[in-house]
């Protein structure tokens, strides 16, 4: 006669929470352990349990402290400790801890899961990629159809600077949980990264149709709109997802950054305020950003006070060096020398080193390190100071030690451009060209004396499609040249032949091409052949710059540049240049015709004295 088993309410309770727990009815599983544990309170399982509930719950530390005290009853448990690695990972533990954790786990079962995925993120968060992916890989071996693992493998490559690859893993992710939205968002970050805009805009799309009121989505789409420069659209995404989370500081930075490119300087910069409240102030995204509103908006003590920001922004695209001498702060060097080092590109160093004269007025010697071509014409421009090539090492450390103090070529401002006075009052120009090779170049033209000379550009040699928006072609600015009966001389650095030729053949007799000046790597030839020029008409590059610090009058033409602008009208830097904006709704071409009208403006009274006296005639 077969024996009938006598009931366990203990583990009937047990069965009866797991299925609770299963199905998503977390709150109902928690009664169910915590029923057990009034009977039983050392019951390990239960305690477990309880503290999973408690993260699925969205609170990781009730949780740690319920599965602690189930490892306390039970310490050779291995999926106890995964529990805790996973609720460490949620309040933020360092990558060392959670590894501790992880190890013990797979110390008591080396197959134990969800260990194995812990460990890959703690290794991926310590940069240890090599042997996260083995772990993740061995995962997908056993698993292929294991979501997480794909989703930490994309997060993986992501962080180790291989986004083509990453977007595989989020797109095999997406397919596998069609309805998580944070696998939309990475991918299109990835395909942001890779410049990738129009299949990031398909991508998004998709995802605003599935989640139309997902703030995160909004976001991303913002961020995507703002990368491809449609800034009046990305504003309406940014207010949305704003809007919808007040209090996440970095949805205000983006509605702020995207605000103050669209020329809204004054709404900007309250949103660069409240962000800072937001963030409490120390998160250096935010001040660098918050700096540049302030600038924006002419306010140039609060701008430059926040601006060495850009440093601690991994978002900033600037080099930060590393010496073993003191950071120049205004004391006196006159029996110093100084070493300056620019971060940023060689536009910025240009403008920048229009302060140069005045720091060697105060500095018993100065050194410059830039790129070779600048350090070149630098050179030129300031004989008595040393300009030179960049010398570092690999992590950016100074490998010269022929200097006392050091001084950020930008940061100068703090002492040199502190108002909106001193720029007024600063000397211009204080660069120098090569007359003699000026002179020559000048003769090669038929009939400057009678008619003004014009050099031009029209783009960058950069055409991805975000920026190109805010360039020319060459058909499309022609009716410049149409316009007005002039000599006009090339400027455009890696023109193309095709481009030249079109030139060429619709304006012979017109058009001017030195073909054996390197616009691009010879500044000193770009400077002489800009030299000889009355007026410039120019895209915003190098080559507007070039005509700025020579003091040649100027039109530029571009997109917002808030910080050159220091909230004027025109660049203060550049007391000659008059600064287009063009359409941000149709195209660049369009806005030719505002161009010519502003150059028929500034040259209605054109003589070439100041050309003559420039060039010492």
């Amino acid at each position: 006669m077969a024996t009938q088993t006598a009931p366990n309410p203990i583990r009937e309770k047990m069965l009866k929470g797991l299925a609770l727990q299963k199905a998503g009815e977390v709150k109902q599983a928690q009664r169910c352990y915590k029923q057990i544990l009034k009977k039983t309170p050392n019951n390990p399982d239960a305690l477990n349990l309880l503290g999973v509930t408690y993260r699925q719950l969205g609170n990781p530390k009730r949780a740690i402290e319920f599965i602690q005290k189930a490892i306390a009853a039970n310490n050779n448990h291995a999926p106890f400790y995964a529990n805790l690695a996973r609720a460490m990972l949620d309040i933020g533990t360092d990558s060392e801890s959670l590894l501790l954790v992880c190890d013990k786990a797979l110390s008591l079962n080396p197959k134990e899961r969800e260990a194995r995925n812990m460990k890959s993120i703690a290794l991926t968060n310590l940069k240890r990629y090599e042997e996260a992916e083995l772990i993740l890989q061995s995962l997908l071996v056993e698993d292929p159809e294991y979501l997480e693992a794909y989703q930490n493998y994309a997060v993986l490559l992501m962080n180790a600077d291989k986004a083509e690859h990453a977007i595989t893993f989020f797109t095999k992710s997406i397919m596998l949980d069609p309805t998580n939205p944070v696998n939309f968002i990475h991918r299109s970050r990835c395909r942001q990264k890779l410049k990738q805009f129009e299949p990031s805009q398909y991508e998004l799309t998709e995802a605003l149709e599935r989640f139309p009121d997902n703030s995160d989505i909004q976001h991303e789409a913002a961020r995507l709109l703002f990368s491809m420069n449609e800034t009046a659209k990305a504003i309406q995404y940014a207010r949305k997802s704003y809007e919808t989370d007040p209090r996440n500081f970095h949805k205000c930075v983006t509605l702020g950054v995207i605000l103050l490119m669209h020329g809204d300087q004054v709404e900007s910069l309250e949103m660069m305020k409240l962000a800072e409240n937001l963030s409490g102030g120390s998160n250096q995204t935010v001040n660098w950003n918050l700096s540049l509103a302030y600038l924006a908006n002419g306010d140039l003590e609060h701008g430059w006070r926040l601006h060495t920001a850009r440093f601690d922004d991994p978002s900033a695209q600037v080099t930060r060096r590393k010496f073993d001498v003191p950071a120049w702060e205004g004391e006196d060097i006159s029996d110093k020398t100084v070493l300056v080092w620019a971060d940023q590109g060689l536009g910025d160093a240009l403008k920048a080193g229009t302060m140069l004269p005045q720091l060697a007025e105060k500095a018993g010697k100065v050194i410059v390190e830039v790129s070779q071509k600048g350090a070149t014409f630098m050179q030129h421009s300031f004989p008595e100071i040393e300009c030179r090539t960049a010398r570092m090492n690999a992590q950016f450390e100074s490998t010269a030690s022929d200097f006392d103090v050091t001084a950020n070529i930008s940061d100068l401002v703090d002492f040199f451009r502190p108002d909106l006075e001193s720029f007024k009052s600063a000397p211009s120009p204080v660069y120098s060209f090569q007359k003699d090779r000026a002179r020559a170049y000048l003769e090669r033209l038929q009939g400057y004396g009678d008619k003004p000379v014009i050099g031009f550009s029209w783009r960058s040699k950069n055409l991805a499609a975000h920026r190109a928006r805010y360039y020319l072609s060459a058909p499309a600015i022609s009716p410049v040249l149409e316009s007005r009966d002039a000599i006009f001389v090339n400027l455009q650095y890696k023109a193309i032949q095709k481009e030249i030729e079109f030139f060429r053949t619709k304006f012979p007799g017109k058009f001017e091409f030195f073909e054996e000046v390197d616009l691009f790597d010879d500044l000193l030839g770009a400077a002489a052949l800009t030299a000889i020029c009355d007026f410039v008409v120019s895209a915003n590059t190098s080559v507007a710059d070039m005509a700025g610090i020579l003091n040649i009058p100027c039109i530029r033409f571009g997109q917002q540049e808030p910080a050159l602008l220091l909230g004027q009208k025109n660049p203060p830097w550049y007391p000659s240049m008059t600064y287009m904006r063009p359409y941000t709704d149709r195209p660049c071409a369009e806005f030719v015709p505002e161009i010519i009208a502003e150059l028929d403006r500034q040259m209605e009274n054109w003589t070439p004295e100041p050309r003559n006296k420039r060039l010492g005639l």
